[in-house]
């Protein structure tokens, strides 16, 4: 009977170890696969940025040269309100007109 006894104490040893050494592997085998899966996290954040920080870029450099186009437009719009001689005397007998009304 004693020998029955050690026998199943030595199994459940045995058994024990084996379960302990599986959940060590286990536990390694999770930490490799979040370590693997943190980098895979912080590869993809930094792509998204990067092409966010691209798109962006692109955005500003699309409305620079709307700015730069409207402005271009409203320069000549203004030049060419100044050189044109008949509106600009047709302005002032509208304007003196307007201020003998008053």
């Amino acid at each position: 009977m004693d020998d029955l006894i050690t026998r199943i104490v030595e199994i459940e040893k045995q058994c024990s170890a084996a379960v302990e050494e599986a959940q060590l592997d286990y536990g390694k085998n999770i930490e490799a696969h979040q370590r693997l899966l943190e980098e895979k996290k912080a590869k993809e954040r930094a792509r998204i940025i990067a092409a966010e920080n691209t798109r962006l870029t692109n955005t500003i450099e699309e409305a620079k040269k709307q700015i730069a186009s409207v402005s271009e437009a409203l320069q000549r719009d203004n030049e060419n309100l100044f050189q044109d001689s008949a509106r600009n005397e047709s302005i002032k007998k509208d304007m003196i007109s307007i201020l003998f009304e008053v």
